[in-house]
């Protein structure tokens, strides 16, 4: 405690206006702090989801979804052929069908500025 008076005056008055403004100023930044909390936590909010959507998007997880589809039938096939449901001719026959099916370059997009 003997540090705390060599800091304050040694007056009570002053003392109390010195520990009162103290006072005051804590409290008017933590009510600043406060009052400003909700817009803060909603703009990081906001951020946080366009970095998500921008970084993930959903073309991408459309597009993981058609290769998955594509994998597994291809996946499917070969399993009928190894537990000999099919024969390698129908085997053959399907997997062209199947890689015919897949488009070998990207498509343009079919906007033009013509």
């Amino acid at each position: 405690m003997s540090e705390l008076s060599e800091i304050l005056p040694e007056h009570d008055f002053w003392r109390a206006v010195v520990l009162g403004g103290f006072a005051i100023f804590l409290t008017g930044i933590i009510t600043v702090v406060a009052t400003q909390a909700p817009y803060l936590l909603g703009i990081i909010a906001v951020l946080g989801f366009l970095v998500w959507y921008l970084r993930d998007g959903d073309e991408t997880a459309v597009e993981d979804d058609e290769d998955e589809a594509e994998l597994d039938a291809v996946e499917m096939l070969r399993a009928r052929y190894a537990n000999g449901d099919i024969d390698e001719a129908e085997f053959e026959r399907r997997l062209d069908t199947l890689l015919e099916a897949e488009p070998s370059e990207p498509r343009e997009k079919e906007l033009s500025f013509e």
